[in-house]
């Protein structure tokens, strides 16, 4: 259809309005954190809702959840809801899913992977649910096709932020309980705690996210010196030194949102603007990593300069 036919202005005017609405987000949380969580967000302008074991609620607008996913620290990933109805049948899910705004985050031509939830419902095939929404997926959205999705996130080692090849598939979260189905589009992308320096671990690593929350729970402040006498290959520190110069952790990877047609690129490109001139340049304090395991002290400083 030509860009001035009737049906392609329509469209053009659905995709305006999904860019200036509201989003409703989701902050999903190790469990314990949701406190400190709602604290950054607050931290960066956004307003925190309902808090619940393993996230936080809030509403943002594009630019808003750009600012989320480049500068919370503790948080796991970025949910936006794009669809919630009443299902207690196939034939129900199926109608109801094409009411879903899927052309608003799939691109055409990209691939898309389910991970679905079914608690206390009658629709309770979790691999069945996902077939019947990606046929509905595939019929909003050309060339879509379907991706494995892990059953949670894996705490493997860091993955290059600026690596090749193509582009990850989309993860489109499904929650259905009680008949009520929430399905949500992940903004993030890779796992949150990526942040894309660290290449070399040592023994039992610790995610920067949990690194981050352990400083922000103890109430250092950035401005006093800071010792890790057991540094393993340098999270805490250096997740110190990122607060300390209040640097974006996020600044240095991509996230699944940039690729949503929905999304304007300004409105990141303006998020990471803001982000960049927030930071500091040094931490002013001293932060010192030990190990007994060279090793560890040699992955540490390889870690620190990536960073």
């Amino acid at each position: 259809m030509a860009p001035g036919a009737p049906g392609a202005s329509a469209r053009a005017g659905r995709l305006s309005a999904r860019r200036t609405a509201p989003l409703d987000c989701w902050a999903i949380t190790p469990p314990g954190v949701e406190a400190i969580t709602a604290g950054e967000l607050r931290a960066l302008g956004l307003v925190p809702g309902d808090t619940e074991p393993g996230g936080v609620a809030f509403r943002a607008d594009h630019t808003g959840l750009a600012a989320a996913n480049l500068g919370l620290r503790t948080a796991s990933r970025i949910v936006v809801r794009i669809g919630r109805f009443r299902a207690a049948a196939f034939h129900e899910l199926e109608k109801r899913a094409r009411t879903v705004p899927w052309a608003s985050v799939v691109a055409p031509g990209s691939t898309v992977a389910f991970r679905v939830t079914s608690r206390k419902s009658r629709l309770y095939h979790q691999r069945a649910i996902a077939e019947r929404l990606l046929e509905s997926v595939a019929r909003a959205v050309p060339g879509v096709t379907a991706g494995r999705a892990a059953a949670e996130d894996g705490d493997d080692a860091e993955a290059p932020a600026d690596g090749g090849g193509p582009a990850p598939a989309l993860l489109v979260v499904v929650r259905v309980l009680h008949d009520e189905v929430t399905i949500s589009a992940d903004s993030s992308g890779e796992h949150l705690h990526r942040r894309g320096w660290r290449l070399a671990t040592a023994k039992a690593p610790l995610r920067e996210t949990l690194a981050a929350a352990m400083l922000l729970a103890s109430g250092w402040p950035g401005t006093a010196p800071l010792v890790d006498p057991f540094c393993g290959s340098g999270t805490i520190p250096i997740e110190a030194a990122l607060l300390a110069r209040r640097i974006a952790p996020g600044l240095g990877r991509a996230f699944a949102a940039e690729r949503w047609p929905s999304v304007e690129a300004a409105a990141w490109a303006a998020a990471r603007a803001r982000a960049r001139e927030a930071g500091r340049p040094a931490a002013g304090v001293p932060i010192v990593g030990a190990d007994r395991d060279a090793g560890a002290i040699e992955a540490s400083r390889t870690n620190a300069e990536r960073a």
